[in-house]
Formats: C-alpha cells, structure tokens, sequence
C-alpha cells in the first residue's frame, strides 16, 4: 500500500489539493502514488514538516507498517473552511479533535455526500412513519389522527435528548452515559417485543457491551431491564391489542 495516497487520503485532500499545496501537478502526486516516482529531498520535507511524521511513511508500506499507521492519531485543522487532518496535535496553540487514521474515513466531502443521501432516506423513513400504517377505509381523520400521534412521538424523544443539556449543566461528561441510558431503554423494548433475543440486541450492538475501558452498559442491568421491559410491555400489549379489536369490531359494523 502506498503511504502517501493512504495519508492523503485520510486527510481530505484531492490530489489537485495536495499538488496545488506543494507546487506541484496533479500528475506528478499520481506518479508518486503509483510508486513510478519517489518526491525528492525537498518535497519529502515538505511532506514530513506538513503531517507531522517521518519519511517512510509515504512509501510503500507492508501490511506490519498499515497496521501501526491506522493506529496512529490524527488531528483535525482548519483551512478557511477546509477541513483536514494531519498528525499534528496542535495548530496555533490549539487542541484539536483527535481520531485514530484508521478509523478515519477517507475524504469527507464524499462521506458529506453520502450523509446527505442518508438524511434524505432518513426523511423519507420518518414520512413512512407519519403515515396510516393500514390501508381500506382510511378517512381524513385517520390520517390526521395517525400523522399527530406520529409527530408527538417524534417532538416528545427530541424532547428527551435535549435533557442532555441539563444534565451537562452538572457535568459534561455525562452527556454521552445519559444517551446511552436512552439507548439502553429502546434496546430493552426491542428484546421485550419478542422480535429480538438479548443475545440478538447484543450481538447486533457490540459496542455498548465491550469492557474497554468500561462497558457503556452492563449486561446484567441489561437483562434487568428486558425482564422488568417485558412484563411491563406483556401488560400493555394485552390491553391495547383488545382496544385494537373492540376498533375493528365497530368499524365493520359501521
């Protein structure tokens, strides 16, 4: 793997970008990339003195070296309002957001293509919610009733999430525990619904059960609250399913 296309690519840049950066073209960062040449002395340099590490690491690099590349920080940094990384920490004298390079996508403006695409299709999912989920003899006032009950839903867990604003007031750090809390709930429901095991909830959700450091949430108090879920969601299913059926009684006698 070539270190160079790698690390650029990392780091946000086009080929046009970096060229335009060292005062070169655009073809000759694509023969470097291609490993047909290698950048003299000078844009070595540059190149080191640019993201903060040492020449190898813009050559050819075995799978030993990609492996401790992707584990190396890099630190966000700002352009006018480009935005890019390099494996500086500071710019200015100031911190940036780090991540690992590994983990990093590469060239987030095509990333904030796809998320755009992503909301779109987020939208659209949340229109599908608003909607009579049966068909036959929906009146207006189905529809009204169904697309109300839908935006309440939607504004009373926008609601919620703004708590974490609240809870910050005490301590920052606890924004992020108060959203798994939530987090944990609907993943509760999800196993309390039948639909789902545990084991199903946690092998599709690793991350909020890894011990490391801590796991986000513990599995112990996780089957708690499927247990505590299930009988409280058993209840309710029970009375609103025979709501359900006095409904369908009266609208075909109707």
């Amino acid at each position: 793997m070539n270190g160079l296309k790698y690390i650029r690519e990392k780091s946000n840049f086009t080929k046009n970008a970096l060229a335009d950066r060292m005062g070169v073209t655009r073809q000759t960062v694509t023969l470097w990339e291609k490993g047909v040449r290698r950048p003299d002395a000078g844009h070595l340099k540059w190149l080191c003195d640019f993201y903060g590490v040492e020449e190898k690491w813009f050559g050819e690099l075995s799978e030993d070296d990609m492996k401790i590349l992707k584990k190396k920080w890099m630190f966000r940094h700002y352009d006018g309002d480009k935005e890019y990384f390099t494996f500086i920490p500071e710019k200015d004298g100031f911190s940036e957001m780090r991540i690992e390079c590994g983990v990093l996508e590469a060239m987030l403006d095509d990333c904030y293509a796809d998320t755009l695409k992503k909301k779109k299709a987020f939208m659209e999912r949340i229109e599908r919610y608003l909607e009579v989920p049966y068909t036959g003899r929906a009146t207006l006032f189905d529809k009204i009733l169904v697309a109300e009950r839908g935006m309440r839903d939607i504004e009373e867990f926008l609601d919620l999430m703004d708590l974490v604003d609240g809870v910050g007031r005490e301590s920052t750090v606890l924004k992020v525990p108060f959203r798994y809390e939530i987090k944990a709930a609907l993943y509760a429901m999800m196993a309390a619904s039948g639909l789902y095991t545990a084991e199903e909830v946690r092998a599709a959700h690793p991350f909020f059960f890894l011990a490391d450091p801590d796991p986000r949430i513990e599995e112990a108090y996780f089957d708690q609250l499927v247990e505590m879920t299930s009988r409280h969601w058993n209840r309710v299913r029970e009375k609103e399913m025979g709501k359900l059926d006095e409904f369908r009684k009266s609208r075909r006698t109707s």
